[in-house]
């Protein structure tokens, strides 16, 4: 008696959990990035001098630029060669994302300004939490428990002014990143 009882409980319960359950929205995972056609999550970050910037409050297109923080080589001088993206006469707006503090951009923004070919034109975003990392599915997982546990892998994504994705390259390898002439290429799709 006592194990029908129990085998009755196990099936009410099963049927319970199954029929019972709402059925819930697909997540993206923090490592399933954001691919072409899809809409960009929206953002509300800090700049390196502490300003919030919202992206969907960013007038016409723009591009997202994924870089690991101020320790890496390869992310300076993608930085730096990006001063150059940008034509005056472009609606388009960049932003620079990391896990960096507003400290640690500045960093970034000296180490850049020494080689004497200008300052850093464009903002450079702090997201300590990862939270915008992981809502465009860009968080490298290579260093979960470690120092620097959140850092994104090289990525970048061109919005279209309705924030859909027109353009997205994610690296699995931090040393490859896409030219200027690349990502101008894919820009000049837009006009």
């Amino acid at each position: 008696m006592k194990i029908k009882i129990l085998l009755l409980f196990i099936v009410l319960f099963t049927v319970s959990s199954v029929f019972g359950q709402e059925k819930m929205p697909m997540m993206r995972s923090n490592t399933d990035a954001l691919k072409v056609g899809e809409t960009a999550p929206d953002f509300t970050l800090t700049d390196q001098d502490g300003k919030p910037v919202q992206l969907s409050r960013t007038k016409g297109p723009a591009i997202l630029v994924f870089y690991r923080g101020y320790w890496c080589p390869y992310c300076l001088r993608q930085l730096a060669e990006l001063r150059t993206l940008m034509n005056p006469t472009d609606k388009a707006v960049l932003y620079a994302v990391s896990i960096d503090t507003a400290d640690y951009q500045k960093v970034t923004l000296e180490k850049i300004a020494k080689d004497g070919k200008g300052a850093v034109n464009f903002p450079l975003l702090s997201d300590p939490g990862h939270k915008a990392i992981d809502a465009y599915g860009v968080f490298d997982p290579a260093y979960i428990g470690q120092r620097f546990e959140g850092i994104p892998r090289s990525a970048i994504f061109i919005l279209d002014m309705n924030r859909k994705v027109v353009f997205a390259t994610v690296q699995s390898d931090y040393k490859i990143r896409p030219t200027n002439q690349d990502i101008r290429a894919e820009l000049e799709k837009l006009k």
